[in-house]
């Protein structure tokens, strides 16, 4: 029986390997796709072409930060799982379908930043993929379903908060939009998302 349950271990580890492997190849696909809307403009001089460059280089930025964060995110997560199922499965495919998408989305804001629903498309992407990794999270962790028992409470409120909290800042900034100027304060907005994670590391350090 001993020698049973070893080997169900064993098999359940590789098998959360193979699915953290799995998606560290897809988040490593979304990064390098980013880079293709990084096309200089034809016409005019080089300085030019590197000027109008400026809002498609602010979506990459703003796309590559948060698509590393939900990857450490994702990555200190399934280095606490220990055992799996097929919830957990169709829960990180839910997570890497928005992950897929911001690419696109982000070549949307791109090239028509200035109008309010490209904001919207582009923010609700990011929020998305978010509450998607924090529902994925609670599987696990809630309850300690999928990772030990023994794993601290600091642990379940770090990975539980950090997704929630980068999407409920990327839905509250679109309420900048009710104001003059909405659009741009909104996309400046966004650079205060590195600020949320710093806080949220601190404040889970001295619990």
């Amino acid at each position: 029986m001993e020698t049973r349950a070893a080997e169900t271990i064993v098999d359940q580890s590789k098998e959360v390997a193979r699915i953290a492997a799995f998606s560290d190849g897809v988040f490593a696909i979304a990064i390098t796709l980013l880079t293709l809307q990084l096309q200089l403009p034809k016409g005019g001089t080089l300085a030019q072409e590197l000027g109008g460059l400026g809002p498609n280089f602010f979506a990459f930025v703003v796309s590559f930060l948060v698509i590393g964060t939900y990857w450490l995110a994702h990555h200190r997560l399934f280095a606490v799982v220990v055992r799996y199922d097929g919830r957990l499965i169709w829960l990180n495919l839910f997570t890497l379908f928005f992950i897929v998408l911001l690419p696109f989305t982000s070549s949307v804001i791109a090239e028509h930043g200035n109008q309010p629903l490209a904001v919207i498309v582009y923010a609700l992407s990011l929020a998305g993929a978010g509450f998607a990794n924090t529902a994925m999270a609670a599987y696990v962790l809630v309850g300690r379903r999928m990772c030990p028992a023994s794993t601290p409470w600091a642990v379940v409120g770090y990975n539980l908060w950090r997704g929630a909290s980068v999407a409920t800042y990327f839905c509250a900034s679109l309420l900048l939009l009710l104001l003059p100027g909405g659009v741009s304060l909104v996309t400046y907005s966004w650079l205060g998302i590195p600020v949320v994670g710093a806080l949220l590391r601190r404040h889970y350090r001295a619990v």
